[in-house]
C-alpha cells in the first residue's frame, strides 16, 4: 500500500525541480470544423485557439512515486513489472462541473514513470508561479498527451488499474467510427462496440496558418510576394520534420522553413515548431493586383511528422461524434487589396469573424459569438453545485 500526502511547499523542498517545454493542445481543439449538418453534442465549440506552448516547471512524477515506495526505475526498464492494479495514474481536480463532479482524467503509468517522459507535477509557468486559471497551485502535465488528460487545480492522484472513471475520459474524449452520431448511438450510454472508439491520450501532427490573420483584408500596393507563418506540432513526442504551404487551397505546395529556439531529443519533440515562407505572387495574381483589382487568396498548410505522417486534406475520412483529433488542412482566406499600404493588415468585413474561426472563415451557423456571449435564459450558478473539497477554492 503507497501513500502519501504532500503541500506545495513539500514538493518545492523535497524533490529536484524539472522543467520541460511543451505543447498544450486541447483534444477538441477545431472541433467547430465538424460542426455543419451533422450536429456535434459536445461543449465547447472550439475554433483554433485551444492550443499554447510553454515552459512548464515543478516535480517529475516519477519523483513522486518513487517517494511513496514504487520502483520506478525498475519499472522503466522493464525489469519489473508495476505492482498489481498499477496500470494508470489518475488526476482530481478541485474544480466541478454543474452536477458538482471534480474534474478528472488519467494517463497510463509507462508515461508517469518513464524517465525519458516528462510527465510532471507543475507549480511554475513561464518562470513564474503557476497562474490561477492554469492550475494554481499545481495541475498535471503530461507532454505529448492531449490537454484534457493534464489535469489543473490538482487535490489527488490515484495510482489505479483502471483509467478516470469520469466522463471525460470514458465519454468525451472518443474516437469514434465515422458513422456514428450523437442521436442514434451516443444518446444511450453505453453504445455499442465502444471498444471501437478509443480513448484519446497522444494526438496526431498538426500545423496551423497564424499570419495572415483569417478573413483579413493585407495591402499590397506593390508587393509581389507574402509571408506565409504559423505554427506545427506532433503528440506523443514526433517531431515536425516539414511543414509545406499553398497559397491556392492545395494545389499547389512548397516547403517553409522551420524555425524552434530550443533543443529537444528524439520522440522528446514536445514542443511546437514554427514555420514561416515568403511565397512570390502568381503570375495572373500580380496581373489582377496591377490592374487595381483585390484578390482572394486560400492559404493552406500540412505538416509531416517523423513517422511520415501527414494531415489528411479533408475531415469526413475521419469524422467522429465526439469532435476530437481534428487535423485536416486549415485554410484561411485573406484579400489581397493593391490600393492599400504594403503589409497594412484591417479586418476584411464586419459579416465575418476575424482571425480565430473554422477553416475557411466561416461559422456553419452563428452563434453568440461562438460561445462567448452569455444566453441569460440558460446561465446557471457555476457554484450551486459544489463538491465538498472544492468548497473552500
Amino acid at each position: 500500500d503507497m501513500h502519501g500526502e504532500f503541500t506545495l511547499k513539500d514538493l518545492k523542498t523535497k524533490f529536484p525541480k524539472h522543467e520541460v517545454v511543451t505543447t498544450l493542445q486541447c483534444a477538441g481543439n477545431r472541433r467547430e470544423d465538424m460542426h455543419g449538418d451533422r450536429k456535434l453534442f459536445l461543449a465547447p465549440h472550439w475554433v483554433v485557439g485551444a492550443m499554447s506552448c510553454a515552459k512548464w516547471g515543478g516535480v517529475r512524477m516519477r519523483d513522486v512515486l518513487k517517494h511513496c515506495g514504487m520502483d520506478v526505475d525498475a519499472m522503466a526498464l522493464g525489469e519489473k513489472d508495476p505492482p498489481k492494479g498499477a496500470k494508470h495514474v489518475q488526476f482530481v481536480g478541485y474544480d466541478t462541473d454543474e452536477t458538482g463532479m471534480c474534474y478528472g482524467g488519467s494517463i497510463p503509468i509507462d508515461k508517469a514513470v518513464d524517465g525519458l517522459g516528462d510527465a510532471m507535477f507543475a507549480f511554475e509557468m513561464n518562470g513564474r508561479p503557476l497562474p490561477r486559471d492554469h492550475g494554481y497551485p499545481v495541475r498535471a502535465i503530461a507532454p505529448g498527451h492531449a490537454g484534457a488528460r493534464q489535469c489543473k487545480w490538482l487535490h489527488k492522484v490515484i495510482v489505479s488499474d483502471k483509467e478516470s472513471q469520469t466522463t471525460w475520459q470514458q465519454k468525451s474524449y472518443r474516437g469514434f467510427a465515422p458513422d456514428i452520431n450523437f442521436e442514434e448511438d451516443l444518446s444511450h450510454w453505453p453504445p455499442p462496440r465502444l471498444d471501437q472508439a478509443p480513448i484519446v491520450q497522444e494526438m496526431p501532427v498538426q500545423s496551423l496558418v497564424c499570419n495572415p490573420p483569417q478573413n483579413s483584408l493585407i495591402g499590397m500596393r506593390g508587393a509581389t510576394d507574402i509571408t506565409v507563418k504559423g505554427v506545427a506540432w506532433s503528440g506523443g513526442g514526433k517531431k515536425v520534420e516539414r511543414v509545406d504551404v499553398s497559397l491556392d487551397g492545395g494545389d499547389n505546395f512548397t516547403a517553409a522553413e522551420l524555425y524552434k529556439p530550443i533543443e529537444q531529443k528524439r520522440n522528446r519533440h514536445w514542443a511546437w515548431t514554427q514555420f514561416t515562407k515568403t511565397l512570390a505572387l502568381p503570375q495572373d495574381v500580380q496581373e489582377k493586383l496591377n490592374k487595381g483589382q483585390r484578390v482572394t487568396l486560400d492559404i493552406t498548410s500540412k505538416a509531416m511528422n517523423s513517422d511520415f505522417n501527414v494531415q489528411p486534406e479533408r475531415m469526413e475520412p475521419y469524422w467522429n461524434a465526439r469532435g476530437v483529433c481534428i487535423n485536416h488542412w486549415y485554410h484561411v482566406n485573406v484579400t489581397l487589396d493593391p490600393n492599400r499600404e504594403k503589409e497594412a493588415i484591417v479586418m476584411n468585413s464586419p459579416d465575418y469573424e476575424f482571425a480565430n474561426t473554422p477553416s475557411g472563415g466561416k461559422f456553419a451557423q452563428p452563434w453568440g459569438r461562438h460561445g462567448w456571449t452569455s444566453d441569460p435564459a440558460h446561465q446557471t450558478d457555476p457554484r450551486a453545485k459544489m463538491a465538498p473539497e472544492a468548497k473552500h477554492f
